[in-house]
């Protein structure tokens, strides 16, 4: 009987535990946001995006056109590379844990851009 009590603690103690993880990834997809930057011969547009910390920021770049040094994004901070193909949507997805700036910039670091990051 003893072992049978401390095996159903235990199985409550799971559920708890997994429906609190679950609502945390919950908090953090409802405050997922998601901005567009097209990046041409003027560069990123927008090139500075605000936030607030602990929310989900999809960044969704598009480049127009082969014309410009735009074929690569660098995060530098967050060790992240993409390649940027003309015509086609490539998403970064971050969420910055605390107050700051986060860069980012085309391969070369002639465009340049930033993530403000607020409470």
């Amino acid at each position: 009987m003893r072992k049978l009590k401390i095996a159903l603690a235990l199985l409550v103690v799971a559920i708890v535990a997994s429906g609190a993880f679950v609502f945390v990834t919950n908090v953090v997809e409802a405050h997922t946001r998601t901005v567009k930057i097209r990046v041409d011969k003027n560069g990123f547009s927008p090139s500075s995006i605000d936030v607030e910390p602990d929310h989900k920021l999809n960044l969704v770049f598009n480049r127009v056109g082969d014309d410009n040094c735009g074929s690569v994004v660098v995060f530098p901070k967050l060790k992240i590379r993409k390649n940027l193909p003309v015509g086609k949507d490539v998403i970064v997805s971050v969420i910055p844990a605390a107050s700051g700036q986060i860069t980012f910039a085309c391969g070369m670091g002639m465009y340049k851009g930033s993530i403000v990051v607020s409470d």
